[in-house]
């Protein structure tokens, strides 16, 4: 073993021949060979030429430069520390803004085209706050060791009788879809694969021509109830869906005032009502007992499914009657869509279940009445819901 003074390992001379080659060629070439005391004994011209001059080393594949070895190799040499440490945080800098530059590009650009997700993001900014609101409302319930009282609303709608409008797009894909199918495809002459034109072939007739020639009379699309207003009828509104709205006191409100409101009940299944023959009513039963208990028997409705649609919260006002109150924190109210089927609203009955007035009003009629008398947090409760 040679041991220089500025090598840290010693020099194994038990390799093999070719690595000793390389090995010599290094030390010569880096002068390191005469520091060693083997050097007076050595001489370059009992060298072999291969051993002055294959100092070269050839690799199969270089190693790809870092991200912090390549910002440092393009780093001029004749800078000092403080200056390439602020070229480094400039670089990084602007990376950081050309980032932000394509982030603010993604948001901008669809300027031009629909904004997509809109309504949802709009509904799942309200529904969170909701749900925050509830959590806080059974916390607060749970403290003061009081039960909720569970009503159940029924949500009666008419179906729309006609279909409705078309917009302007639409008619225009349909009006492009007649064009095409009338004229078609035009082939040259001599094919022979063209029909003889007739005039009548190429005739777009409007609707009121082709209404003209029905043997019978359709019946209008607007009813005389729309034009006089009158909304205690389901003749009305034919394109649109239809509710049936209540105006009572039966809720429970400090105001003296009926409000509109929906056909609703207490669900007989509270923890004092055990004992009773009605104390397994369903919702859904108790749903239909509002219905029939506000506006009388001869509605027909069809309840599609046994699950509420929704559910509200309500706190009791302190002012509110003793009796009225019990010993409950508040309601929960739960929400079923139903179906009007055939019947209709026994005016006679009104009085005996506590209703002033009813309606059949679209949804726009009934958030205008909702905001008016509750506000408008209620009025986008309304909106989601119908």
């Amino acid at each position: 073993n040679i041991q220089p003074k500025n090598l840290t390992r010693p020099i194994n001379m038990s390799f093999s021949i070719h690595q000793a080659r390389r090995s010599l060629c290094t030390a010569i070439n880096s002068k390191l060979l005469l520091q060693t005391p083997l050097a007076n004994n050595i001489t370059t011209a009992a060298l072999a030429p291969s051993l002055l001059f294959s100092t070269t080393r050839t690799f199969s594949a270089a190693k790809p430069k870092t991200a912090k070895k390549a910002a440092a190799a393009d780093t001029p040499p004749t800078l000092s520390y403080q200056a390439r440490k602020d070229l480094a945080k400039q670089k990084r800098r602007d990376a950081y803004a050309r980032k932000q530059a394509r982030l603010d590009s993604l948001k901008t650009r669809r300027d031009d085209k629909t904004d997509r997700g809109i309504l949802k993001r709009t509904f799942m900014e309200w529904y969170s706050k909701e749900i925050e609101y509830h959590a806080i409302l059974e916390r607060k319930a749970r403290q003061e060791g009081k039960p909720w009282k569970i009503r159940v609303a029924a949500l009666v709608e008419r179906l729309p009788v006609v279909t409705p409008d078309m917009e302007e797009w639409e008619r225009e894909f349909v009006d492009l879809q007649e064009y095409l199918m009338t004229f078609g495809k035009v082939y040259p002459p001599e094919t022979g694969l063209m029909p003889e034109e007739k005039e009548e072939d190429h005739v777009v007739m409007s609707d009121e021509e082709m209404l003209a020639l029905l043997p019978f009379t359709p019946a209008p699309r607007e009813t005389e109830a729309d034009a006089t207003g009158d909304v205690k009828t389901r003749d009305r509104r034919l394109k649109t869906f239809l509710y049936l709205a209540i105006r009572t006191k039966n809720e429970g409100i400090l105001s003296d005032s009926p409000r509109w409101t929906l056909p609703s009940a207490i669900a007989n299944i509270q923890a004092d009502q055990k004992d009773s023959d009605d104390a397994f009513e369903t919702l859904l039963q108790t749903a239909q007992r509002a219905v029939s208990t506000s506006i009388g028997s001869d509605l027909t409705l069809w309840c599609p499914s046994n699950a509420p649609v929704a559910i509200n919260y309500r706190v009791y006002n302190k002012n509110l009657p003793e009796e009225f109150r019990g010993k409950y924190y508040g309601e929960k109210i739960f929400f079923y869509r139903v179906q009007w089927d055939s019947g209709d609203v026994d005016e006679g009955s009104l009085a005996k279940g506590g209703v002033e007035d009813y309606a059949w009003l679209t949804k726009e009629e009934m958030l205008e009445r909702v905001e008016g008398e509750r506000g408008v947090h209620q009025a986008k409760f309304f909106k989601y819901l119908l």
